[in-house]
């Protein structure tokens, strides 16, 4: 018997997640323990081409301070990685048997961002990498709106684009950069 990682003591159901695809539930809590074999039988029937199984990606520390989850299956440490696409959480993947831990709502949000069916790529270290370059652009933009305000930032992006689709983009910056331009 498996119990929930997260909760730690409640035992998983079976459900079925999607046509095809067995999945273990937690009534608890809500989150869904979706093991490696089972998630490669359901992806291989969605396509006449299946992707390769990936080797895994880099482990991604959590910014949250939480227990350790354990793998359901194996009781290892799950691993968590970064979901990226404006997705706001990451996923639990154990690096022995490859099963994925996804909390209440989870798999709903990735189905609706068409993410589900590429789960195992959201392990690998290409798909992590742009992860993490995501979420500088979002830190640094936030950052830029909070030094210049909403409706600076908005112009100053405006004035960015036009700038770098100008031929002339050299000199703009280099009047631009010039503290006093027009004394010779």
């Amino acid at each position: 018997m498996m119990n929930c990682p997260v909760c730690k003591t409640s035992p998983l159901a079976t459900t079925i997640l999607e046509p095809g695809l067995v999945a273990n539930f937690c009534e608890n809590c809500g989150g869904h323990w979706v093991s490696n074999s089972q998630y490669w039988a359901w992806r291989n029937q969605q396509s006449e081409h299946p992707p390769e199984v990936p080797a895994a990606g880099p482990a991604i520390n959590s910014a949250t301070m939480e227990a350790a989850r354990l793998c359901p299956q194996c009781r290892r440490i799950l691993i968590k990685y970064r979901v990226g696409r404006n997705v706001p959480f990451t996923l639990d993947n154990c690096g022995e048997c490859g099963g994925v831990w996804l909390d209440k709502d989870e798999w709903a949000t990735l189905k609706t961002r068409n993410l589900h069916d590429d789960l195992h790529a959201i392990f690998t270290e290409q798909w992590q990498t742009e992860a993490r370059r995501e979420e500088s652009r979002q830190h640094l933009s936030a950052m830029y709106e909070r030094r210049f305000g909403a409706e600076g930032y908005t112009e100053l992006q405006r004035i960015r684009a036009w700038i770098d689709q100008n031929p002339h983009k050299q000199e703009i910056l280099a009047y631009l950069n010039d503290s006093n331009p027009l004394e010779l």
